[in-house]
């Protein structure tokens, strides 16, 4: 089955690579520069300061001179400033990663917030969400968008006749068929019960129609325990639209396909068979 997609941040895909070091070296790299411009920094100075005719001089004199100054001005910075990055570096390396662990804790909760514990697939409140920002993006566009409105066919029956525990075996079954049949950029959850919904962003009505049809004939080729209605409903694009009403077409044309046999797809009030009905186990 399909794993679902999980949000990314735009910081974690173009993160410049200095942020990628541990803090416990990239804080003492720091004390290290620092450390190193005091000795510089104080024989600039003097430098400045010294008699611009005898500057040359002046420069080879100082060295001679005063370099033990300068070396234990330099190595003294630089070592306390290594020490006080490295102290700093550890306590917010530590922090950082106590924040990596919560935003993989939230990305977590998020992920089992948005999906079904059953099927791994998306929830209804997730749906509702995605289906309001999918139409706003088909009618800003304009661009098709297309819904498939899935149910389990005598559902329960199977419930009445083998138990509940061999129902949710049939839902994720069918979940994962499902899941299996859809393109790669479309949103697949359980709305509810024995009912799934398919959001086709850039679908027209004949690519949802082939996708339905497809789904039926994996039903019937995995000789499944249980087969789909179907009810198809489509956007054109520059029709305005809610997504209450787009979902209310497709759960007419579901019951539509009811209606007609089961085991088919309807869209816009034309049933098409979908396949042979599988053999009961």
């Amino acid at each position: 089955m399909k794993t679902v997609r999980r949000r990314k941040s735009d910081l974690d895909e173009h993160r410049p690579f200095w942020r990628t070091l541990p803090h416990t070296y990239l804080y003492p790299a720091l004390g290290f520069a620092i450390g190193l411009c005091t000795p510089l920094g104080a024989f600039l100075m003097r430098y400045w300061l010294a008699n611009p005719l005898l500057k040359a001089l002046w420069v080879r004199y100082e060295l001679q001179y005063n370099f033990l100054f300068y070396a234990f001005m330099g190595i003294g910075t630089i070592l306390s400033f290594m020490l006080f990055g490295y102290i700093l570096g550890m306590r917010s390396e530590e922090q950082r990663v106590n924040n990596r662990i919560l935003r993989a804790r939230l990305d977590e909760l998020h992920l089992k917030s948005v999906t079904d514990g059953l099927t791994g697939s998306y929830t209804h409140g997730y749906l509702h969400e995605v289906l309001e920002l999918e139409l706003q993006r088909a009618l800003t566009g304009p661009a098709p968008l297309s819904l498939l409105l899935l149910d389990i066919d005598d559902f329960k029956k199977v419930n009445d006749l083998h138990g509940h525990l061999f129902g949710d075996r049939v839902i994720k079954e069918t979940a994962e068929t499902i899941a299996a049949s859809v393109r790669a950029d479309d949103i697949f959850g359980r709305l509810g019960g024995d009912e799934f919904l398919v959001i086709m962003p850039g679908a027209d009505h004949d690519t949802a129609v082939v996708a339905a049809r497809r789904i039926c004939t994996s039903f019937a080729k995995s000789n499944h325990m249980a087969t789909v209605s179907i009810g198809a409903a489509s956007l054109s694009g520059g029709e305005q639209v809610a997504a209450a009403d787009l979902l209310h077409r497709a759960d007419l044309n579901l019951y539509q396909a009811k209606r007609d046999g089961k085991n088919r797809v309807c869209a816009g009030g034309k049933v098409a068979p979908a396949a042979t009905p599988a053999k009961p186990a």
